[in-house]
C-alpha cells in the first residue's frame, strides 16, 4: 500500500471514529431528553417490531425531537458501516503486503 492510501485510510478512520463518538453523545443527549420509555418506542418502531397498523399509527404520533433521534440512528448506522469497511481495507492492505514480504 503507498504511504498516501495508507495516511488516507488512517485519517478516514480517525475522523469516523471521532464523528461516531459526536453522534453516540447526540444520542445519549437526546434520547435523556425524549425519556427511556419513548425511546424504547422509537427502537421498536427501528427495528420494524411493529405491525403494519401499529407502524402506520405510530408514524403519526412521531414529533421533531423523535424524528431528530431516528436521523441520528440512520446516521450512526451508515458510519459505524463505513468505518468498518475502511477497518476492513487497512486490514486487507496489511494482509497483502506481509504476505508479499513473506514470499520475497
Amino acid at each position: 500500500m503507498k504511504p498516501d492510501d495508507k495516511e488516507f485510510l488512517d485519517d478516514m478512520a480517525r475522523h469516523l471514529n471521532g464523528t461516531i463518538r459526536e453522534l453516540d453523545a447526540e444520542e445519549k443527549k437526546l434520547s435523556e431528553k425524549i425519556g427511556l420509555q419513548r425511546v424504547q418506542e422509537l427502537k421498536e418502531f427501528w427495528n420494524h417490531e411493529l405491525s403494519d397498523e401499529e407502524e402506520h399509527f405510530f408514524k403519526m404520533t412521531l414529533d421533531y425531537w423523535d424524528k431528530i433521534l431516528i436521523q441520528i440512528w440512520a446516521r450512526i448506522k451508515r458510519v459505524r458501516q463505513t468505518r468498518l469497511e475502511v477497518g476492513h481495507t487497512i486490514m486487507k492492505k496489511a494482509v497483502l503486503i506481509n504476505h508479499d514480504k513473506i514470499d520475497t
